[in-house]
């Protein structure tokens, strides 16, 4: 129970620092540019240094046993979630610039930014570096399925862009480091971990920064459409329940709340992000991103919740 109520908290404190976010930008503390840039900076810099550090451990017959599970547990939830975005938009009646939004909403959660924040906040280092190997498909999967999703217009992606995005580069290295048989350097192992700690913040500025751009007469209209709330429902409750049957499997603790936790993570700022650049409702892929984030801080502990009990 303590644990529960210990990450409610932690969601709530997540909470926080994105209405810091978000009135910083109405305020014009963080200008227009600022969104731009918070992300560069995580996902070129936080991040990656989090992951590496994250794997900076000694390699075990045990953990690679947990990586199968990870891999496969992945593979699994993708294949599920892709297939519930694609039967749930083809069941839509919505323009165009909004179907791909809603699929892509619906397939693609805020893994990169809220998934390694709660996976640190629960497990430490070794949740980290879980959910490197859990996202190794994703990050294939967001540079490619994810543009077709939005755009739906022929948009091309190169194998450039896929193979050196910063997370499946960090991965990449971090495994490198994982496998060699000496540790990194104390002082450079101090500085990932320096940097790597701003990426729980500075994430939830940026997703609150992404929110004030919504005005009043949008926010009127967006929370009375149906499919925005159909989307919550899905990518927050049904999605994660495909993986609660292998709570039952001999598999980890600290797996199963890795995979169970990460697939429940609200929609990605991504989304919003590749809308804008491909054309699709910027505003819609937005609002989703807004419900969804603020309604994980009661969802998310009750996936939790439900892991503690059956194990």
């Amino acid at each position: 129970m303590n644990a529960i109520f210990g990450l409610a908290q932690e969601m709530f404190v997540l909470l926080v620092i994105g209405l810091i976010g978000f009135i910083m930008r109405k305020v014009n503390i963080l200008p227009k540019e600022s969104n731009l840039v918070l992300t560069q900076v995580v996902l070129y810099i936080t991040l990656p240094c989090l992951i590496i550090f994250s794997m900076d451990i000694q390699m075990s017959i045990e953990l690679v046993l947990d990586i199968s599970w990870l891999i496969g547990l992945s593979v699994f939830a993708l294949l599920c979630t892709t297939g519930t975005g694609y039967w749930l938009r083809k069941k839509a009646t919505l323009p165009d610039s909004r179907k791909g939004v809603y699929e892509a909403a619906i397939i693609f959660g805020n893994q990169g930014f809220i998934g390694y924040a709660i996976a640190f906040l629960l497990f430490g280092e070794i949740g980290v570096l879980y959910t490197a190997f859990f996202m190794i498909f994703f990050f294939f999967y967001v540079w490619t399925y994810v543009v077709y999703v939005v755009a739906r217009a022929g948009q091309k992606v190169s194998w450039r862009q896929i193979l050196l995005n910063p997370g499946v580069i960090a991965t990449t290295v971090g495994f490198l480091v994982m496998i060699l048989p000496f540790r990194l350097p104390p002082i450079l192992g101090g500085v990932l971990e320096d940097i790597g700690t701003m990426t729980l913040p500075l994430s939830m500025i940026l997703i609150g920064s992404l929110l004030s751009s919504i005005n009043g007469n949008q926010f009127k209209q967006l929370i009375k459409n149906r499919y925005i709330w159909y989307a919550t429902g899905a990518k927050l409750l049904i999605l994660p329940l495909f993986l609660i049957p292998f709570l039952w499997m001999p598999v980890s603790t600290t797996v199963m709340g890795v995979a169970i936790l990460v697939t429940a993570t609200p929609t990605a700022p991504t989304v919003p992000m590749f809308a804008k650049k491909y054309g699709g409702d910027v505003e819609f892929a937005t609002f989703t991103v807004a419900t969804t984030t603020i309604l994980c801080v009661l969802t998310i502990p009750l996936f939790y919740a439900l892991i503690l009990l059956v194990r």
